[in-house]
């Protein structure tokens, strides 16, 4: 019956010797039939074994005529090791006396290895599953019983292992919305997985924390479970909300620049144009946001061209020299100016300043330029040079003027000295030898004329007169007479007597004098007079 059977056959007597085998059997252990035949079990089974055998011919066999499936091991008749399977039977003689043993023993090697590495398998799961940085968990399919969960996941949630094991998400009311997940296990049932899908859960703390959910469904212990991973993106959440709220103040304080300012790309296309610019150029953002190709130079120039930004990712120096008046240059920077001819339609005067743009990298990611519009202040400074040139012109034209001025003074000067020199001799030369000889011939009074004659002769070619009247040009003709007698030491009388006027006449031209020339009671009238000679 057993011949062709895959499984082992063998019987022993009732002191165990082998009394029978089949093929499979025999192949099993690696000894013929004769071989067998002169040997016990117990030959057949390591030593470990030997007592546990017993044990259960006693405890069962003998009770029962047979024993449960158990797992022992045999020796091969190379001295190998290997596990079995076996169910073992009692053998009774007609008497219904105990005769031996009969089994059938199935060789359970490649089951034995296969379970060692399912085990294996099972260890390294565990301990990739106990280590791993990403909260993971292990649930129930249906229910969401949490069956095993990690150490990052408790960490995550806030539970320890035995307040989260045995209990069910809904339970614990780890979801946020519990309708969330209803409607995704729809999707896990009819999928087998869900990948890095957004979900929010609640903390053992109350906090809502969003995470991405993988989840995938797996055998294990024979069981289908929910393997799950979470990524916690509430931090990545709040810093990209934090970011995005930068970039719009950062935006913000762009569009507001008073300067206008544009950046383009190293492909040269438009990622930034403030509202400054638009205002310069009449033309808005949307019109010009992602195109390149040197458009961007057209509300310029007219034209498409190399603009500052373009020139400092490239580098042309022959452009720069040609197109712009440079007034700083550096190897990530450059400021010029120049004059652009379609600006609105009019001619304008540029002050640029170009820079490189640099990614979070370091990498240059472009170029940035700033941009104002100087022609005020340019044609101002154009005036202001006219200005200087003219007045240089007319400095240089005064100059002229005064050296002819002088050239004229000083011939003038020239001729008042000969003039002098002229009358002084005249004066010598024609009156004063005739006064000399009128002295002999005149009475006392015409002599006292004639002295007074001569005295203001020597006035004349002296510079007392003039300088009188010059310093104190108020002074009447009369009172420079009266100042004139007074410095020859006349007396009063005698300077009413000479000028025919009254001696109360001569005391007021004196009093007149005194008060236009500035003397006061103390000073003397005749010595200060006498001090202008």
């Amino acid at each position: 019956m057993f011949e062709g059977n895959a499984d082992g056959y063998a019987a022993v007597d009732a002191e165990g010797f082998v009394t029978d085998s089949n093929p499979a059997f025999r192949e099993m252990v690696g000894y013929s039939e004769a071989e067998l035949n002169s040997m016990t079990y117990k030959d057949l089974s390591p030593e470990q074994w030997h007592g546990i055998e017993e044990k259960i011919i006693e405890e069962q066999i003998r009770s029962e005529d047979y024993s449960t499936i158990f797992e022992k091991e045999y020796r091969r008749k190379d001295g190998s090791v290997f596990p079995v399977e076996l169910r073992t039977y009692l053998l009774r003689d007609e008497k219904g006396a105990h005769a031996g043993l009969w089994a059938v023993v199935r060789d359970i090697t490649d089951r034995k290895q296969t379970e060692e590495c399912l085990r294996a398998s099972e260890e390294r799961f565990y301990k990739a599953f106990q280590s791993s940085p990403a909260p993971t968990f292990i649930s129930t399919v249906c229910a969401g019983r949490y069956i095993d969960v990690n150490d990052s996941g408790l960490k995550l949630l806030g539970y320890d292992r035995d307040e989260i094991i045995g209990r069910t998400s809904r339970e614990l009311a780890i979801w946020s919305a519990y309708d969330d997940r209803e409607s995704l296990m729809k999707t896990l049932l009819g999928d087998g997985c869900i990948h890095n899908k957004s979900i929010f859960l609640r903390t053992k703390t109350g906090v809502i924390i969003e995470a991405l959910w993988s989840c995938e469904i797996i055998r294990l212990n024979n069981e289908e479970v929910m393997l799950s991973l979470l990524y916690d993106i509430t931090e990545r959440k709040q810093a990209e909300e934090s970011l995005r709220g930068w970039e719009q103040l950062l935006k913000h304080i762009f569009d507001f620049l008073p300067d206008a300012t544009l950046v383009i790309d190293m492909e040269g296309k438009v990622i930034a144009w403030n509202r400054a610019i638009e205002e310069m150029t009449g033309v808005k953002a949307q019109e010009l946001l992602g195109k390149g190709n040197f458009e961007y130079a057209i509300p310029f120039y007219g034209r498409r061209r190399p603009i500052m930004a373009d020139i400092i990712l490239n580098q042309d120096a022959n452009i720069t020299e040609k197109n712009y008046s440079v007034l700083d240059k550096q190897r990530d920077l450059m400021v010029a100016e120049s004059w652009v001819p379609n600006l609105k339609g009019a001619r304008a005067f540029l002050w640029a300043k170009a820079s490189f743009l640099y990614d979070g990298k370091g990498n240059v990611a472009g170029a940035i330029e700033s941009i104002r519009d100087v022609t005020d202040r340019k044609r101002a400074a154009e005036a202001l040079k006219k200005r200087e040139e003219d007045l240089a012109l007319k400095t240089r034209e005064l100059e002229d003027l005064n050296v002819a001025l002088r050239v004229l003074l000083k011939q003038r000067e020239g001729d008042q000295r000969h003039l002098g020199e002229a009358i002084l001799s005249n004066v010598k030369l024609l009156i004063e030898p005739f006064v000399e000889k009128l002295k002999n011939h005149a009475d006392p009074k015409g002599a006292s004329y004639l002295k007074v004659i001569q005295s203001n002769l020597q006035d004349i070619i002296s510079p007392f007169s003039q300088q009188l009247s010059t310093k104190y040009l108020n002074l009447t003709n009369k009172e420079i007479q009266v100042a004139g007698l007074i410095k020859e030491e006349k007396t009063t009388k005698e300077i009413a007597d000479l000028l025919n006027i009254s001696v109360s006449a001569v005391s007021v031209h004196r009093y007149h004098i005194r008060k236009k020339v500035g003397l006061t009671k103390n000073q003397n009238l005749r010595l200060y007079l006498s001090s202008l000679a």
